[in-house]
């Protein structure tokens, strides 16, 4: 299977075919090029989009059933979601359909963005098959996590779906593999690692604060910790490189959080 390619190395190769594009097209009028090579950073989009193909599975299997859902009547969708009992009875299933299920057009494009950019980077480090495992072993016990947390410590019963959980496992993941992969989520170059502290963050924020903001912070932080026994007693093997990315980006958040009181402060 072809490597993976970065998102750097792609939006460089890109911008420069755009660039090209005119000598590109008078080299076709002088029969040195055929027309479809006018079309070569068009064709480099689509490959890009699909060359991780369980990330891009998954997307779309995700968008499939929310179209599929919109026609479900309350009780099918009720069914279908993760409420905190059903860790105690027979619906446990739902830590599963909860995940491919979403609130919101915004709610399923917030999530499935953090899928494309996070499942390419543990995918090419670690394979679409681990990355499978790694996926739905976070769904479920981010799931677990967070219906203990509602269970016995807040005390309600209230419902939750959406792939967060998974994806935050896969972030977690990503920091750890490849922390200094750059992604443009917020639509500059940031390490990896940078917009996963900021996510944590927001996630630990939103514990401390509770607010109604409809986001469940425990699913995301059940998918984070979910990583460490993912990766030591599930069959992950980059133990090692996990150890490393896990020194970097705590050297790396020391470092950064001294300069702030440092010269901030």
């Amino acid at each position: 299977m072809a490597p993976i390619e970065s998102e750097s190395r792609f939006l460089w190769r890109f911008i420069l075919d755009l660039v090209l594009t005119p000598i590109t097209l008078i080299q076709v009028f002088f029969k040195r090029k055929e027309w479809k090579d006018l079309f070569k950073p068009f064709i480099d989009v689509f490959d890009f989009l699909f060359e991780a193909k369980l990330t891009i599975t998954l997307i779309l299997l995700n968008i499939v059933l929310y179209i599929v859902s919109l026609f479900f009547n309350d009780a099918l969708l009720s069914s279908l979601i993760n409420y905190p009992k059903d860790l105690l009875g027979p619906h446990a299933y739902t830590l599963i359909t909860a995940g491919f299920l979403h609130a919101s057009l915004s709610h399923l494009f917030g999530n499935m963005l953090a899928l494309f950019i996070f499942g390419r980077v543990v995918e090419r480090n670690i394979g679409s098959l681990k990355m499978g495992i790694l996926y739905f072993c976070a769904l479920i016990l981010s799931g677990v996590f967070s219906s203990l947390i509602h269970l016995f410590l807040i005390v309600d019963n209230t419902g939750g779906l959406g792939a967060s959980g998974a994806i935050m496992g896969l972030v977690a993941s990503a920091v750890l593999l490849n922390p200094f992969y750059l992604t443009y989520e917020l639509l500059i170059p940031l390490p990896v690692m940078i917009v996963g502290w900021l996510t944590i963050y927001l996630d630990v924020i939103g514990v401390l604060n509770p607010a109604e903001d409809g986001i469940g912070h425990f699913a995301h932080l059940g998918g984070f910790l979910s990583i460490a026994v993912i990766a030591y007693f599930m069959g992950i093997d980059n133990k090692e490189q996990l150890k490393k990315g896990f020194l970097i980006n705590v050297v790396s958040l020391a470092v950064i959080v001294g300069a702030y009181y440092f010269f901030l402060r």
